[in-house]
């Protein structure tokens, strides 16, 4: 009795100084389930010293507090006593839960990592751990096991608050998921992918960095200024403003093209598509990726570029080849084929010999502009 007193002290002192220290909504939470433990614990010790006609109150303490507790014998790890939590949250009935021992709230496949834990750590000490429960019904779900020593009417036993975690659990697997995808993505991906802190104005960057861009261990790749200073000037302004618009409107999603600069000076063309995550409806997260579309950028140029110069040979075959074609056609139906008069067929050779000439000139046009499409 002296020492479970004892530990309640030590434990309120350590949770006051845990508050103290930091005040965090869950640290207080802790500290107020540790204090209701052990003073349930406590009362439940009384309970079991004290005559009948005082133990309801404390019963009724045990049995209405909120999260589940129960009282298992350290031997046989059966139930001795079970609250109405308990009873609500696993579904058995308080008699059948005193036919039960602690295996049968869990998987078979738990049962020997539970006595294994049982007889290592549950030795006359505290206990704090999570574990996957199993309700009558079948349905896991995780608790937080807290655990103190007692000693109950004469029996060696345990006093349990089984608080359920399984909203978090799932929330932390799931975000620990996300993490694995978005390292196996950054893994897989020759692109840049990024992870923008917009409170701290820091990035974290994956492998493309260095592949695409030729950065290796430089100083300041971490800072969101950085990554501001290498887009190219002429897109600079554009870029930012397109960023600050999104923001202001709350979208979660953003995409633009732009330059970025080259550890070696060059630029290269990009796309920038980026996913906006706001906490309290202020931006404090961007995480994204930027392709490398330099070598695209260049090929559609070079199409625009050679699309250009086919219309430019269509228009030269469509009006200027077809005129000293048909100059020449005209010239060679005028010529005296007697050859009586001397002086008209000379003209017209003259004539001829200059369409002839315009029409030479154009095919080396022609010619000039078929070896730029190569």
């Amino acid at each position: 009795m002296a020492g479970l007193c004892s530990l309640l002290v030590v434990i309120s002192i350590n949770s006051y100084l845990l508050f103290k220290i930091d005040s965090r909504p869950e640290n207080l939470l802790l500290t107020g389930s540790l204090i209701i433990l052990c003073c349930a614990s406590v009362l439940l010790l009384i309970a079991s010293g004290r005559s009948a006609r005082h133990s309801p109150q404390f019963e009724h303490l045990f049995n209405e507090y909120p999260i589940p507790m129960w009282v298992y014998e350290k031997a046989t790890l059966r139930f001795l006593s079970v609250n109405n939590a308990a009873i609500q949250k696993y579904g058995y009935s308080r008699n059948e839960f005193r036919e039960l021992t602690l295996r049968d709230i869990r998987n078979p496949e738990d049962v020997p990592l539970f006595i294994e834990n049982a007889a290592e750590r549950c030795n006359g000490t505290d206990y704090r751990g999570i574990w996957r429960h199993r309700k009558k019904d079948g349905t896991n779900f995780f608790v937080e096991i807290y655990s103190l020593p007692a000693m109950y009417f004469g029996k060696n036993a345990r006093f349990i608050m089984a608080k359920d975690v399984d909203a978090e659990m799932r929330a932390s697997r799931e975000a620990r998921e996300l993490s694995i995808r978005y390292e196996l993505l950054a893994q897989a991906t020759n692109d840049a992918v990024y992870d923008k802190n917009l409170v701290t104005n820091t990035v974290t960057w994956n492998r493309g960095l260095s592949d695409l861009f030729l950065y290796h261990d430089q100083n300041d790749t971490d800072l969101v200024q950085w990554w501001q200073q290498n887009i190219h000037p002429a897109d600079h302004a554009r870029i930012m403003i397109s960023l600050e618009t999104v923001i202001a409107t709350g979208s979660n999603y953003w995409s633009e093209e732009y330059r970025f600069r080259c550890a070696n000076g060059s630029y290269k063309h990009v796309v920038d598509r980026a996913c906006i995550i706001y906490e309290d409806n202020m931006p404090f997260r961007m995480i994204g990726m930027i392709q490398d579309i330099d070598k695209h950028v260049k090929q559609a140029r070079q199409l625009e570029e050679q699309n250009k110069t086919l219309k430019e040979i269509a228009w030269i075959n469509s009006h200027e080849i077809r005129r000293p074609v048909v100059s020449i056609l005209s010239i060679t139906g005028l010529f005296d084929k007697s050859n009586q008069d001397m002086h008209l067929n000379s003209q017209l050779m003259e004539w001829l010999h200059e369409s002839t000439q315009q029409l030479d000139d154009i095919i080396h046009k022609i010619e000039h502009k078929v070896k730029k499409l190569g």
